[in-house]
């Protein structure tokens, strides 16, 4: 856990230079600066050393604008961590002073120098040397991870993580790295000199039709395909009104006497509400039977029913209209179209089926 701390520490600090203006620049030759870092040893380490701060300084030269290598001195003071003899067989005391030396060759690798923070890679050799020495010198391979800030075009500021390798022991130690470096030679970028433009005449004023709206309907008049729509009206986007049209229709199916059988001439009669109701979802309908006065009440109420639930079953079965959108009701003889029944076909005109729906749809003018 304190591994991660520090290393999230060292490079946050590169974060936190971003309040600095820089030219991101990597000028070529010759850099050298201090660096400070917190080195952990493998919890087996043979150094018999604690965890501690070393500082040091680095050496290098940028190859190209992407490449350099560099050279770093650190010294490290620790403390013995178990009581042991060291090399020359002289009892050590854990917590006594261990001084160790490490020295490193890196190739430093800029992954992107496009803005002033950039990341970059870091692989070379290390090696360890300490007094007391506990155990043979250290050869290692390092690798890190880091970000590097250009605070000026001459100044540096770096950070990274790193893995130390040991070959012999195959020991894996770690480092946070923090560093200031200086370019040798750098110069500023030249002031770029921006001439100001000569001001140009001022041409008259055109006024842009589209920015117009004659009848004053909300739509600009290169969009209004309809330029004189009273003003108020409720208007689409093309500048048409918005009307409101009454739609309806009627059904009427008559039957035979004493009978519930939709004959087939009415079919097509069924089938026009049947289109009509598809072609506007949100409409219902009452379907209404009714008898002509021969019969009792009560005979006349159920095949009034039964003639209703016929036309309803077509509507349904052979249309497909949900049946949750109708309703089937018988009135029996009491609603009669012809009142004084003389004629069979007064009688005729009362054995029927009705109904009316009505719906109101939105249509934009002209279309």
């Amino acid at each position: 856990m304190i591994k991660h701390k520090i290393t999230s520490i060292a490079i946050g600090a590169t974060l936190l230079a971003g309040s600095v203006t820089a030219n991101a620049a990597t000028p070529t030759g010759f850099y050298a600066g201090p660096t400070v870092g917190y080195f952990f040893f493998d919890d087996e380490t043979s150094n018999n050393a604690e965890d501690g701060v070393y500082y040091g300084l680095g050496l290098g030269y940028q190859i190209s604008k992407n490449f350099a290598i560099e050279a770093n001195y650190s010294r490290l003071g620790s403390e013995i961590t178990n009581s042991l003899l060291d090399n020359d067989r002289i009892p050590r005391g854990a917590g006594q002073d261990l001084d160790l030396d490490m020295f490193r060759v890196d190739g430093i690798f800029n992954l992107d120098l496009n803005s002033p923070l950039s990341p970059y890679l870091a692989i070379g050799y290390a090696r360890f040397e300490q007094d007391p020495q506990f155990g043979d010198d250290d050869d290692m391979i390092n690798a890190g991870l880091g970000m590097r800030y250009a605070l000026t075009p001459a100044m540096l500021l770096r950070a990274d993580a790193r893995a130390f390798y040991n070959f012999d022991n195959e020991e894996v130690d770690y480092a946070a790295n923090l560093g200031v470096f200086y370019a040798f030679g750098a110069k500023a970028p030249a002031p770029v000199i921006v001439k100001e433009p000569e001001p140009e005449p001022e041409q008259p004023t055109e006024v842009d039709p589209c920015t117009l709206d004659d009848d004053g309907d909300g739509v600009n008049n290169c969009d209004d395909k309809c330029s004189d729509t009273p003003a108020g009206s409720n208007v689409e986007t093309t500048g048409c009104r918005i009307l409101e049209i009454p739609k309806e229709i009627e059904l009427k199916v008559l039957f035979d006497y004493d009978k519930a059988i939709v004959k087939p001439e009415y079919y097509e009669e069924i089938k026009q509400v049947a289109d009509f109701m598809a072609k506007y979802p949100s409409t219902s309908t009452e379907i209404q039977g009714h008898t002509d006065s021969r019969g009792s009440d009560s005979y006349n109420q159920d095949l009034s029913q039964q003639r209703a639930d016929a036309v309803l079953e077509v509507l349904v079965n052979e249309y497909q209209i949900n049946p949750s959108r109708l309703r089937a009701v018988g009135y029996g003889e009491a609603q009669p179209l012809v009142s004084s029944e003389v004629t069979e076909e007064d009688y005729q005109m009362n054995r029927r089926v009705i109904a009316r729906i009505e719906t109101v749809v939105k249509e934009v003018e002209g279309q």
